[in-house]
Order: structure tokens, then sequence, then C-alpha cells
């Protein structure tokens, strides 16, 4: 199964060969989505004589927003100027990949565009994630180095592009290879958010792998994505080195005594912004249950 679906809709795809490099188009066979439902933009595929998808190798990851399978790293991509920087919306992303083993990176972009207090205040929450574990950029228009640093860091690896609309996806894809020549959306001043540019999941070749463009969105509910109380509590950012520590192991950090995660706070190693920000998830996880019991 060399042929991996780099663009496509539910009944025709373009694959790209992965041995000869080139693309070609196919149809799925109904019979394959009946009994092993629907293909995913990143989905590895063989073909059978008649030249349809007949089969899709089992997937190693799988994220339902935005849909697309098989990558090795997700890189949030996170506004710091219109829209402002949410660590709220960030952790809610971080929680979603660490819940599907999806490794993850974060790319602040737009700090030209701050004074010295906010790019401070970036920098901290840059020192922060890194000291979390994860791999953090920031970048500037005025300043192609930065840019470099993620095409060496994303080189020969099947990576996607996501996060909140308008925090700059496309046009920072368009900075690692101009002849992308990705669509540019706009900030409404109005909505207070980006307007959606990027319609479709598309893999694009890139030096050695594929960097996947994605649609943006301004919420994440990760009650639709299977994400339970007891998922939120051992995969929110910082939390699944210290989770099975807590006397209880169904801890919930909350009321619980001989919490680790709390004891952690409290040693200002996990920020109370960012404990703040768990328990706004689990308050709505809760408010959400209680309506629809209604």
């Amino acid at each position: 199964m060399n042929k991996l679906i780099i663009s496509g809709n539910k009944r025709q795809y373009k694959l790209f060969d992965l041995e000869n490099k080139e693309e070609t188009f196919a149809t799925v066979r109904k019979t394959l989505i009946f009994q092993k439902g629907p293909l995913f933009i990143g989905d590895f595929v063989s073909l059978a004589d008649d030249l349809t998808i007949c089969d899709f190798q089992k997937r190693k990851n799988l994220l339902i927003r935005p849909k697309i399978a098989n990558i090795d790293l997700a890189l949030v991509v996170t506004s710091t100027f219109k829209p402002e920087f949410s660590s709220y919306l960030l952790e809610k992303f971080l929680t979603y990949l660490d819940f599907c083993l999806v490794s993850a990176a974060i790319i602040f972009t737009k700090i030209d565009a701050l004074n010295k207090e906010e790019l401070d205040k970036i920098l901290e929450h840059k020192n922060y994630y890194e000291k979390l574990g994860y791999n953090v950029f920031c970048t500037s228009k005025n300043d192609e180095g930065s840019f470099l640093k993620i095409k060496e860091f994303i080189k020969g690896k099947k990576v996607a592009f996501m996060g909140q609309t308008g925090a700059g996806k496309s046009t920072l894809i368009n900075h690692i290879d101009s002849g992308f020549n990705r669509a540019i959306g706009s900030y409404s001043e109005a909505l207070g958010r980006g307007k959606h540019q990027t319609k479709e999941v598309i893999f694009l070749p890139f030096n050695d792998g594929f960097i996947a463009d994605t649609p943006g969105f301004s919420s994440l509910d990760l009650k639709m994505i299977g994400l339970k109380e007891d998922d939120l509590a051992k995969y929110f950012p910082g939390f699944i080195s210290f989770f099975d520590k807590c006397y209880y192991n169904n801890c919930k950090h909350l009321l619980e005594k001989e919490c680790e995660v709390k004891r952690q706070v409290e040693n200002k190693y996990l920020s109370n912004e960012s404990y703040d920000n768990y328990k706004k998830l689990i308050s709505e996880m809760r408010e959400d249950k209680k309506c629809r019991q209604i």
C-alpha cells in the first residue's frame, strides 16, 4: 500500500505514489466504505485491477477535526494578534491531540505586531509549554529565519497545520514554500475572528514529507470527539506526568485530597492560568451533561 490519499471527497480521491512520486485519481468501491467506513486524507490505500480503491491500511492515528489520518506531527498554529492569543483554546487543541496520540508542536504567529509587554507575555507562555515538553516556534514576517527553523523541523514528516480561523496557517505554509500559493483569509473586526479560507484538508508534498493545510475553526467541542472527564484529567497539557501519582486513580484534580496535579500547581510547575483553563473545561463538560439530562 504505497499510495497515499492527498485530497478528494467521498468518492474520488487524488493519490500520491510514494515510489514513483506521481499523482493519480481513483474512485473508491462502495463495498469498502460499507465494510470499513469512510476514507480520510492521509490513508494509505490499495488499488484493484480496475484501478478502484479496494482497501486501506490500518491507521496509526486519526483526527476527526480536521479529518486526517496517519500524521507524524500536528503543528498548532496560534495567533498572538487579531485574533488575540487564547491559552484556553490552545490547551483545548493540545488536549485533543494528546488524547488522539498525535505528537504536537506550537507555532505562535504575528509576533511582529506585538508591543514589548505583549511579546514578553507570549515568551512566558512559550517557556511554559517548552517546559511541558512541546516544541514551540515564534514567527515574524520580519524574520525569515523564524520560518527556516520550522522548515528544518518538519523535514521528512507528514505534518498537519491546524488551529483557529485567522491564525495564519495558509500564510505560514506560503512562507515555507511560495510555490504552494495557498489562498489567505482575512480578519473580521465585526466577528472578532478570522474568516474561513481553506475549505478542505489537502496534503502538499514537501521536502521528503507532506504538509497538510486544514480548515480553521474558532471553537472545538471536546465532547463531540469522544473525550470524557477521565480523559481530560489525564491528557490535559502537563497532567499526564502526574496523573498516576494522585492518591485516587480516578482523580479529577479538583476537591480531592493528596492530588499530585494540584500540588504541582501550588509548586508553580503547572501554571494557575492553565489550571483555571482545566477547571473551566471540566465545568463546561458537566454543564453540558446536565443539559442533556433535562
